[in-house]
């Protein structure tokens, strides 16, 4: 019983903070801190509910680059590194919202979000760069 209602409370406040985060300012040429800290309390709050989406996430990504195999067995693997790091990462970002060091724009991993595109790793693009090199 505990554990439905703290998950209603969970998805009510993402809910309202949606909402709030949404109804601010359409377009604004600076951020003020009040908006800055809710976009960090946000992202935060994103990565801790959703951080356990990289396993799949991740198993498909490397499936599709490097092969079935592959994304079999190291998928996994990197995925729960990432569902570790998503998550402790989302959790110092509602824990430090209110404090603006580090930059509260810049988030902690790229993407910002699981379900975003990613664009860090390429290897093909690593690739390409270092045989290039002299």
């Amino acid at each position: 019983m505990l554990q439905r209602e703290s998950r209603i409370l969970l998805v009510g406040t993402l809910i309202v903070a949606a909402i709030v985060l949404a109804v601010g300012p359409a377009v604004a040429e600076e951020q003020s801190m009040a908006g800055l800290m809710g976009k960090k309390l946000l992202r935060g709050i994103a990565n801790v509910s959703t951080g356990w989406m990289e396993v799949p996430k991740q198993i498909y990504r490397i499936g599709k680059e490097e092969g079935i195999l592959a994304g079999a067995l190291r998928g996994p693997i990197e995925g729960l590194g990432m569902f570790a790091g998503r998550t402790i990462g989302g959790a110092y970002e509602i824990l430090t919202f209110p404090v603006p060091i580090p930059n509260p724009e810049q988030p902690l991993f790229e993407p910002a979000f699981v379900w975003e595109p990613e664009t860090a790793y390429q290897p093909q693009r690593v690739q390409a760069a270092a045989d290039s090199q002299p």
